[in-house]
């Protein structure tokens, strides 16, 4: 196996294993992490457990192959488990594939989300087609907010949701303050109400 570093690394959903095994064979990775999830269905997470174990007994020769637990549901909590996958391995100067063909839909949405935020870091991200095997890459599509509503998105997270306090904080005039708010709410990265809460999308956009 190459040393760290000169690595092609893949990032993928599991479930059935199919469509892993033809981005292995497709994307020829050194390494390959396999996001698992914990079905409530023993039956699910007996074919996932005896679908991984295959998958390592087969390319034991040729492929160094990882598991890593996320969550079900949370698409801002598997963004930020992937995100530090990807920040890891990009340190080591490994290059990074996403593979998110298999598994529950919020975990492949979060995958490809996470190669959105970390464009700079992932060569490409892939889905295999179910018909004919086609590989696709998926585009790098771009989601930002810019420094200033990014800097209240944060404020936000910490718990300082009053106004005055944020206009103190981050040393803009009230006029402009309000404005930013309006404008994150309109944009759904802040939940319309009293109280200034992030919404889902807010909490990936600070990611």
């Amino acid at each position: 196996m190459k040393k760290e570093g000169d690595k092609r690394v893949v990032i993928s959903t599991i479930y059935e294993g199919y469509a892993v095994k033809q981005a292995i064979t497709k994307l020829s990775p050194d390494k390959l992490i396999l996001l698992v999830d914990e079905p409530n269905d023993e039956r699910k997470k007996e074919k996932i457990n005896s679908t991984i174990k295959e998958i390592k007994q087969f390319f034991k020769e040729s492929l160094e192959v990882e598991t890593k637990r996320i969550s079900s549901y949370d698409i801002p909590k598997i963004m930020e488990e992937v995100i530090k996958i990807i920040d890891e391995e990009f340190k080591e100067g490994n290059k990074i594939f996403i593979h998110t063909s298999e598994g529950r839909k919020p975990a492949s949405f979060a995958l490809i989300f996470a190669s959105y935020r970390r464009k700079d870091k992932v060569e490409g991200a892939y889905y295999i087609t179910e018909e004919d095997h086609e590989l696709i890459k998926l585009p790098p599509l771009s989601f930002e907010v810019n420094n200033t509503k990014k800097s209240f998105l944060k404020e936000i997270a910490k718990g300082n949701g009053e106004l005055k306090e944020l206009q103190n904080k981050l040393k803009i005039k009230q006029s402009a303050s309000y404005q930013n708010i309006q404008e994150l709410k309109k944009e759904g990265y802040i939940s319309d109400g009293k109280e200034l809460k992030l919404t889902d999308l807010g909490r990936i956009m600070i990611l």
